[in-house]
Parts: C-alpha cells; sequence; structure tokens
C-alpha cells in the first residue's frame, strides 16, 4: 500500500528524542487470532506463492515485505506451557529500507491480543520502544505502530538519548522506516489469512 494509506506523525519530542506513529489502513478482512498465528510463526518457511501452495519455499517473513526483508529469527524465544511467546524473548531482525540496513536484536516486552511490543536498546541500555497495538473490528483489524527513541535515564538519558538520535536512529532512518512499515502491514490482509487457513486445516 502506498505511504498516504495511512495516516503518520513525526514527532520531535521536548528535551530531545524522536517518535514516529503511524495508523494504518484497516487489515480488512483479518481476526486477531489470524495476526497472533502470524506474529509466533513469522520465522517459518511456506511455499505459498499469492495464490495456491505450489511455489518454491521461501522464509513467511519475506511475503511480509518480499523487496525489504531479509531474514528473522528468535534468539531467545521463551514460551508458556500453551507455547505462547512470553516478554523477555529476543527476536532477531534482518532487513533494508531506503539507504539503511538492519540487522538487530530487540527484546519483547509484551505479547498478547491487544499488542506485540519491544524494547530497543544498546549495550543493556534502553533507548526506546517499537510499539505494535492493534484490535479487532467489523471488518477486520485496526494496527497502529510507534516507534519512540529516548533514552528517560536521569542525568544521562538527554546524552544517550542525542547519542541514538545522531548514530542508532537518525531522522532520515526513521523516516525511511515509516514508509516500509506501511507497505509491510499493507500486505498482511494478503497472505496472513491464508496461511493461517492452511495451518488450521492440517491441526
Amino acid at each position: 500500500k502506498p505511504f498516504d494509506s495511512a495516516e503518520s506523525v513525526f514527532e520531535h519530542l521536548p528535551g530531545g528524542g524522536i517518535r514516529a506513529s503511524i495508523n494504518h489502513e484497516l487489515m480488512s478482512g483479518m481476526t486477531i487470532d489470524q495476526l497472533i498465528w502470524w506474529f509466533h510463526n513469522i520465522d517459518k518457511r511456506t511455499t505459498f506463492n499469492g495464490q495456491d501452495f505450489c511455489g518454491t519455499e521461501i522464509d513467511c517473513y519475506k511475503l511480509w515485505h518480499p523487496h525489504d526483508h531479509v531474514k528473522v529469527s528468535w534468539h531467545k524465544r521463551l514460551t508458556n506451557h500453551e507455547g505462547q511467546i512470553l516478554p523477555g524473548s529476543v527476536i532477531h531482525i534482518q532487513e533494508r529500507f531506503g539507504s539503511f540496513s538492519i540487522n538487530e536484536r530487540t527484546r519483547v516486552t509484551q505479547f498478547d491480543r491487544a499488542a506485540f511490543n519491544f524494547e530497543m536498546g544498546i549495550l543493556g541500555v534502553k533507548i526506546g520502544h517499537l510499539l505494535h497495538l492493534y484490535e479487532e473490528v467489523d471488518l477486520g483489524v485496526k494496527y497502529q505502530t510507534e516507534m519512540e527513541i529516548k533514552c528517560r535515564l536521569p542525568i544521562v538519558g538527554s546524552f544517550i538519548t542525542w547519542l541514538a538520535c545522531r548514530f542508532f536512529a537518525p531522522e532520515p532512518k526513521i523516516r525511511a522506516w515509516m514508509i516500509h512499515n506501511v507497505e509491510e502491514v499493507g500486505e498482511s490482509e494478503k497472505f496472513i489469512p491464508q496461511l493461517y487457513s492452511d495451518a488450521m486445516s492440517r491441526t
């Protein structure tokens, strides 16, 4: 989907830091069950080719953004007795967007039927967050994303924020990510329901 299909806001925060918020166009025809299943199986492989399951086996992650996505894997996958991913799990993401390359690990802080959230850090210091918030409505799923870069530690927080915004997540990188995020979320309704239906038929 094009960038203007979503409502987006880029902000410079008081005292330093930046925040990018995106209210995506409705994920038409999707359910929370499908979305939760997708996040649990984001690191799997599939033969889905856009029409059926007779294609070449590929990483499911590439369906979410065939051009930008490289690889996703769980560096640490904590689960409960039902197999649900728990906070404290660490995901390893490799992707490219614009002129930027991402090869990072980020820690899950919340994963339930309302949100899939991450803490962003450098050398064990939290410098921000990435939030995925969702709600099922009559015609699909409402989906919002927020990335914030701001260290809230006392005394040194403003300096770490400056470093993070200068070297880790400068404004051009965040703006490029916003375009990437709208594009990947827009692909969700094109393949997640099919993968979910296929998986349920084999259980």
